[in-house]
């Protein structure tokens, strides 16, 4: 991260941050976020998945596994994000001052880390389909054929035989882990939990984020779960691209959640001395072709919900 001219001179806590499918460390969304995320104070590293960018091949590298592998490849990174073996994150620091983030696919295989390293202080979950590749494949059916004869009759064998088929063909290698049940094995004390994705998303059906926060709201004892969800349309695009639209709101969001969750006071962050990027804003001023907007540029009141109204 920057120097922190008034904050204490020791490593700074730090983010393993996972990119999402089809992608690799180098993903502009994944780097995007760490800028905002190292501009503040937070260090940030951005591995790559097995098979992925300059990674390493697997023992099956023409094939892309869902909820299986990839949140071990996450957890070496936040081991070696505590330890700093090789002394280049500034050094060895708490387990409490490492979190974990992940983006679409990622943040399905991060929330998955999250349950299996219960030392893990908070993770960032960014547009995951948290249902896995099984809802995936549903919530590109579903669209096709609507009606409840049609759901009934042929999208649910469909979902069903594609699934199976790419459970075959992987050799047993997609939706090994399902996230809730892995989570679900908690005892406290409660850890933080970010959920995060746009009002318009067209990539990961919205009602999966929101039983997410549901799930994660309901065991309190577990968790302490807070909710962004941002009116993201950038150029057509709907999916985690709040950090180039929203610069400085996800700043500030991201300030707070991680300064919580690292017990660090927010002031840290600098937020004021920062510069300015964001040209859009909601509710009051959003791009042309933002669903729902009017001729003021504004959203129509009670047009959308965020998670939990």
């Amino acid at each position: 991260p920057e120097p922190r001219h008034d904050a204490p001179q020791r490593p700074a806590p730090r983010i393993a941050a996972f990119h999402g499918l089809w992608s690799n460390n180098n993903h502009c969304g994944v780097l995007s976020t760490c800028f905002l995320l190292r501009s503040m104070g937070f260090g940030c590293l951005a591995p790559s998945a097995r098979d992925h960018g300059v990674s390493n091949k697997s023992m099956h590298p023409g094939i892309l596994t869902w909820a299986y592998d990839y949140p071990a490849d996450l957890l070496g990174a936040w081991d070696y994000a505590v330890e700093d073996p090789e002394g280049i994150l500034g050094g060895a620091v708490h387990h409490s001052q490492v979190g974990l983030m992940g983006f679409s696919k990622g943040g399905l295989e991060a929330s998955i880390a999250f349950g299996l390293e219960p030392r893990v202080p908070g993770v960032w979950l960014n547009s995951a389909p948290f249902a896995g590749l099984y809802g995936s494949i549903d919530a590109v059916v579903q669209p096709y054929l609507p009606g409840l004869i049609l759901q009934t009759v042929v999208a649910l064998p469909l979902v069903r035989m594609v699934w199976f088929w790419a459970w075959v063909f992987s050799g047993r290698r997609v939706d090994y882990y399902n996230p809730y049940r892995v989570l679900s094995h908690c005892t406290g004390p409660a850890r933080h939990v970010a959920i995060l994705q746009g009002w318009f998303d067209t990539s990961v059906p919205l009602a999966q984020s929101q039983a997410a926060d549901t799930f994660f709201s309901g065991l309190w004892k577990c968790y302490r779960a807070v909710a962004y969800s941002p009116p993201v349309f950038c150029n057509d695009g709907t999916h985690h691209e709040e950090m180039w639209q929203y610069p400085d709101d996800t700043r500030e969001v991201l300030c707070d959640f991680w300064s919580t969750v690292f017990n660090r006071p927010k002031s840290y962050c600098e937020l004021e001395r920062l510069p300015r990027y964001q040209h859009w804003s909601a509710p009051g001023k959003l791009p042309p072709g933002t669903p729902g907007r009017r001729n003021d540029s504004t959203l129509g009141s009670g047009a959308f919900a965020a998670f939990g109204a």
